[in-house]
């Protein structure tokens, strides 16, 4: 008897020293952000490619509007394994593995989430080391071989949260959403008062448009946990995506309550503001892009950024690319009023715009991004201009009323037959980030049972693939071949009738050169097309078509078929009489 109650104590001393030795994990997958303890994907990240286009925005761990898209913030679990129940008459041994945040995010800054605190306990397990490498890749952002160490510790001990939420974050973050929600949906039963799972779990169920279910996720953690700035603003990217920006608005206002300085909510507030028309206040707040990671705007010591108030009479300004190349495009048609200002205006681009920039009235010089720049006097990002020049609703529609962009030079085609009505140009896929816009050039030959228009695609990727994939090269003329920069595709645009595109930087230059554009916008839209508009206040020659429902094109095209129908015939009837 005295023996086995030696025993028992020994076990309760080796019991306690199990305890004393288990650690406290915190995690936290903030805007490209490292990988910590175990909570939920609830900070930052954001988009556009380029940053404006929330566009910057950024969604998801990983994501955001510049376009940026918005970021939203994701939890990770690296604490230790939980031990299984010990045998009768057995005790684990205690060992564990360093915890580390992981994080991550192609637009947003590194980002602070707020930390929770969660303990695990180590149990003596070989798979505690598979652990810590899976940790690891994911922090190095091998996200293939996360999965893989993930899974490979849940196909023998499947009843452990951190782990599965850590692979719920892993598999969002590699686009195998369904995949994601079922590892969530594990977690959430084993451990439903993780609220930063439930946060996770939303970012997930928004990224794939199921946004009912997206916002009952949300409430889910907010109910558990209102506090934390992070839950705050991914429920607010809910709303964001369902275009109802006066209500993302309030849940970013409540998460800065928490951080005025929250860079992500700053942000995607900012691209709100100017969704709903609120320049006053969106110009202003707009600035806070600089503080993004993926758009930097290097120093420049030794000389002065201009305020919008310094006098820039007998100076020389320099006004600096940054974002993508719509962005530029866009905001280029403010450079004709600081001209007024300034003796000599610079404009800095990359080399594929060089041509069409050298067109914009006021322009002195263009000088490509990267190379040193001429003597200038002072210099201010091109994007800030509306800001630092005040530009209100009226400035707006004043400073777009006519074209400000011109071809270069001049291309003709060849090979026309002299019936044709209607000359159309076409793009029908983009880049993926922040989120793909592209349409399937399918919808588009639904256009092309009419005989009396032409087509011609103006793709210069490898989606020029799609019109011999789908047989339509007796029905679209590729001009990928003959376009090297955008001072092609405006000379070419220029002998078009009409241009058709998803939203694009052909969508912008066709604007910008006073072409009529139909434009193909998805259902969550960019901050500049606005909301529930057919037309655009940035371009007068632009005409809307917006999905009515998530990933579904049909209404967009039944529209768009309409009015294409009775353009043709229009253009038809006036050849014949002509």
């Amino acid at each position: 008897m005295a023996k086995s109650k030696s025993k028992a104590a020994k076990r309760a001393s080796q019991t306690a020293k199990t305890r004393a030795a288990t650690k406290t994990a915190t995690v936290a997958d903030a805007p490209s952000a490292p990988i910590t303890p175990p909570l939920a994907e609830n900070a930052p990240i954001q988009s556009t490619g380029a940053v404006a286009a929330s566009s910057v925005a950024t969604d998801g761990e990983v994501s955001g509007s510049v376009a940026k898209v918005a970021q939203t913030g994701t939890t990770l679990s690296s604490g230790a394994l939980a031990a299984p129940s010990p045998a009768p008459g057995n005790t684990g041994d205690a060992h564990g593995a360093q915890k580390g945040a992981a994080g991550g995010g192609n637009s947003a800054p590194a980002a602070t989430s707020q930390q929770r605190k969660l303990t695990v306990h180590r149990g003596g397990v070989p798979s505690d080391n598979l652990f810590t490498r899976a940790v690891a890749a994911h922090r190095a952002g091998r996200l293939d071989e996360a999965i893989t160490l993930y899974g490979a510790i849940l196909r023998t001990r499947p009843d452990q949260p951190d782990i599965l939420n850590n692979l719920g974050v892993a598999l969002r973050r590699s686009k195998q959403f369904d995949a994601a929600m079922v590892a969530y949906r594990r977690s959430a039963a084993l451990r439903p008062e993780n609220a930063g799972l439930w946060s996770n779990m939303g970012n997930c169920l928004r990224e794939m448009m199921r946004f009912d279910e997206a916002r009952s996720a949300h409430e889910q953690s907010l109910l558990r946990d209102a506090n934390d700035k992070s839950h705050l603003f991914n429920a607010g990217l809910v709303y964001r995506d369902l275009n109802r920006f006066a209500e993302a608005i309030d849940y970013f206002n409540r998460a800065l309550a928490i951080d005025p300085n929250y860079t992500e909510a700053l942000w995607d507030r900012s691209l709100a503001y100017l969704a709903l028309g609120q320049y006053e206040a969106g110009w202003k707040a707009y600035e806070v892009r600089r503080r993004l990671a993926d758009n930097p705007i290097r120093p420049l010591p030794g000389v002065p950024e201009w305020d919008g108030k310094g006098d820039l009479r007998g100076k020389t300004l320099l006004l600096r690319a940054e974002q993508g190349f719509g962005d530029m495009i866009q905001f280029a048609r403010f450079i004709p009023l600081v001209a007024k200002k300034a003796a000599h205006v610079i404009v800095e681009c990359r080399k594929e715009m060089l041509g069409i920039m050298q067109t914009v009235p006021g322009v002195g010089q263009v000088v490509e991004k990267g190379v040193t720049p001429p003597k200038f006097d002072l210099h201010a990002p091109l994007l800030s201009l509306p800001y630092l020049l005040d530009i209100g609703a009226r400035d707006l529609f004043s400073a777009s009323a006519s074209p400000y962009i011109s071809a270069p030079r001049k291309m003709t085609l060849a090979g026309i037959p002299g019936d044709i009505a209607l000359k159309v140009g076409i793009i029908w896929a983009g880049k993926l980030n922040p989120r793909d816009r592209s349409c399937p050039l399918e919808k588009f030959m639904g256009l092309m049972g009419m005989p009396g228009a032409a087509f011609f695609s103006f793709q210069i990727d490898d989606r020029r693939a799609d019109i011999a994939n789908l047989g339509a090269s007796a029905f679209i003329h590729d001009l990928g071949d003959r376009i090297g920069d955008f001072g092609d595709s405006a000379a070419l645009m220029s002998e078009m009738d009409l241009i058709i595109t998803i939203d694009s930087a052909p969508a912008h230059l066709a604007g910008a050169l006073g072409l009529p554009v139909w434009m193909l916008q998805l259902f969550t839209t960019d901050w500049r097309w606005m909301v529930d508009r057919t037309d655009s206040p940035w371009y007068p020659t632009m005409r809307i078509y917006r999905q009515q429902q998530p990933n579904n094109w049909d209404a967009p095209f039944a529209a768009l078929q309409q009015d294409f129908e009775t353009l043709l015939t229009a253009r038809k009837g006036a050849v014949k009489n002509s």
